[in-house]
């Protein structure tokens, strides 16, 4: 029997996540579906999805495992969707950039039973340097050795922890349990803040009186350094990953605005040493954290039974008889 996975959402963590699951077995096979036209066209391209479906609820009917990668705003109205034709015994994992608030919309819209669990990999660090987005940028080796966070639920049952840690060792990563807003505070810090860096920094060479001629002026750094409002979390409503994250978006604004007071100030007094130093320690901070990047890294939350891949891939295929 094979077992049916519904991607939900073809990002490139979504799609990438049917590559690698489905380049272990020739019994788990994929629909596909995403809210925009142009994701669906591009996913289709990696022959993995049989189809990539134009409606979400023919994606999930008679699927045995729901994958949701949406963007956030898309999360909540997408489940209303696939109230309809998705049973109640389906495995339903978000590997979403939000994660507290999907319990609630998901408790919202099927209750407390349904089998949930939230999950975030982390990528291979070989993908830094690309520039494609969305699942244009998906490969099967996304995942490889990288850490891949469960936001474990006090009321997760077994089952479904059991699910999550078999998922990312089938990914090719390492399982870590955290929770949920542990998890949130993580991608608010790293992902969603340099987005708000972006948008800050084009918003304000944009509104300078000489920006006519300075846009002109403007080449690869000015690019590069606005390049992650390219991959916001939202398909319309923008902004609302970082609303469900207020709390920590405001203190991470706040501390960016610190940094830049910090610069201003040592301009203010004409400061050179004060500078150097400020540029410095960026400098150290990025080197520290590309070499830290490129290593394998444990702690003390990894998961205490990681199973073998052979062990994940046999559990993993018994969804089919469920």
């Amino acid at each position: 029997m094979t077992v049916q996975v519904a991607s939900i959402g073809l990002s490139q963590i979504g799609v990438s996540a049917a590559l690698a699951l489905g380049g272990q077995s020739k019994e788990i096979l994929f629909k596909g579906w995403d809210p925009d036209l142009d994701a669906r066209v591009a996913a289709d391209r990696f022959k993995v999805f049989n189809p990539v479906c134009k409606k979400a609820q023919d994606a999930v009917r008679g699927a045995n495992l729901v994958v949701l990668s949406l963007p956030s705003d898309e999360f909540l109205p997408t489940l209303k969707v696939l109230d309809v034709a998705m049973s109640r015994d389906v495995a339903l994992v978000n590997m979403s950039p939000m994660h507290a608030q999907t319990y609630t919309f998901v408790e919202e819209v099927f209750g407390e039973k349904i089998p949930f669990i939230s999950i975030f990999p982390t990528l291979n660090p070989n993908s830094l340097q690309e520039y494609l987005y969305g699942a244009r940028a998906a490969r099967s080796d996304l995942f490889d050795k990288c850490l891949v966070f469960i936001a474990d639920a006090q009321d997760a049952p077994p089952a479904v922890l059991d699910l999550a840690a078999d998922i990312a060792v089938l990914l090719g990563g390492q399982p870590v349990f955290t929770t949920p807003k542990e998890l949130d505070g993580l991608i608010v810090a790293n992902l969603l803040l340099p987005q708000l860096c972006a948008a800050a920094l084009i918003n304000t060479a944009a509104r300078q009186p000489s920006w006519q001629e300075g846009g002109k002026i403007a080449g690869g750094l000015l690019f590069h350094g606005t390049l992650p409002i390219s991959e916001l979390y939202e398909y319309k409503s923008l902004g609302f990953t970082a609303r469900a994250n207020r709390e920590n978006m405001v203190r991470l604004a706040e501390d960016l605005m610190r940094e830049l007071i910090q610069i201003r100030d040592s301009l203010k007094d004409d400061d050179p040493q004060k500078l150097s130093d400020l540029f410095n320690r960026a400098l150290d901070s990025r080197e520290d954290w590309l070499l830290e990047r490129q290593r394998s890294e444990t702690t003390s939350r990894m998961a205490t039974s990681i199973p073998e891949k052979e062990e994940a891939l046999k559990r993993f295929l018994k969804l089919a008889i469920r």
